[in-house]
């Protein structure tokens, strides 16, 4: 699949290619002007004159001339029969991230938590900022594109959040702004669109992301992109100054996948458990996880993953 994004002030989005333009009879509403979809185009359309036409992954059709194909995007093609990140093991992976960010399998979508962990470059102090959601976006990196795909998407909460898009990652934080904040936690605890904009959030920019890392340098095992993703939600890429101590190549250099990983691991534990920032240093349950499963040489994950205390089999 490629991603695509809207590129009109509003599309209609049907349940299939209509005779014409004007036919309303399968219409299933609407997506406006920012909105971006994942999908493949339609092939043998009855009427060529319609011009091209895409589907997405929920069987919804939108028509190709509101569309702009974004060409930095990073697919991601399930089923593979030659790769081992399956459907099922990309599930159980997010799922393990999950956990991680909030105690739940399923992810919490409404979770907020305001933490002193944004490095202001301008004042060199640490500043507190609002993160949210099931795998916790921060105010200062992605939670404004996940604002302004819900608004473009008309959820039930845009007219309330909409006048924050001009605010959200600029100082000061609005961590202390309780109707932005209660605005948030309404909206993951009861609107299902703002459910489907995390999942296209973290998918795009954490998931498609670790896995371009992870194909580029050579790595194919599931472990191994567990521990590639939750690098990239936890510390926002893998960290070059980690990959400093020590001299193991990543595979497509000639080195041997397993002893990265674990080297890569051990690097990153000792960083965390001694960091002097407290909140960091409690996290370290991330990394016993991953260190556990190596131990048990559980790196196509089919044994039952111990994360934080819950198992995710």
């Amino acid at each position: 699949m490629s991603r695509f994004i809207v590129n009109v002030n509003k599309l209609n989005k049907r349940t299939s290619v209509p005779i014409s333009l004007t036919d309303k009879s399968n219409l299933a509403g609407a997506v406006f002007k920012g909105f971006t979809f994942d999908g493949e185009k339609v092939l043998g359309i009855n009427n060529p004159d319609l011009g091209d036409w895409y589907k997405d992954a929920q069987n919804n059709y939108y028509w190709g001339g509101g569309l702009k194909l974004l060409e930095d995007s990073l697919p991601i093609n399930f089923p593979d029969q030659d790769s081992l990140i399956t459907p099922l093991i990309k599930k159980k992976i997010e799922q393990i991230v999950n956990v991680f960010e909030t105690s739940s399998i399923l992810g919490k979508y409404h979770i907020i938590a305001k933490h002193q962990d944004y490095n202001d470059p301008i004042s060199k102090t640490r500043i507190v900022q609002v993160t949210y959601g099931r795998s916790q976006t921060t105010e200062f990196g992605y939670l404004k594109d996940l604002i302004v795909d819900y608004v473009n998407q008309n959820g039930m909460f845009a007219n309330v959040l909409k006048p924050y898009l001009s605010s959200i990652g600029k100082l000061p934080s609005l961590a202390t702004d309780e109707i932005f904040c209660n605005a948030l936690i309404d909206a993951g605890k009861t609107d299902p669109i703002m459910k489907r904009c995390q999942d296209e959030l973290f998918d795009r920019k954490y998931f498609q992301v670790a896995n371009q890392w992870f194909s580029k340098n050579g790595f194919t095992l599931p472990l191994s992109f567990l521990v590639i993703y939750d690098s990239q939600i936890h510390s926002g890429s893998i960290l070059q100054f980690l990959r400093n101590r020590f001299s193991t190549l990543v595979p497509i250099k000639g080195g041997l996948e397993k002893e990265w990983i674990t080297y890569y691991v051990d690097a990153r534990q000792d960083w965390l458990q001694n960091h002097s920032i407290q909140i960091l240093r409690n996290t370290v349950y991330r990394t016993n996880c991953f260190k556990q499963q190596i131990a048990a040489n559980n790196w196509n994950l089919e044994q039952p993953v111990i994360a934080n205390g819950i198992a995710v089999v």
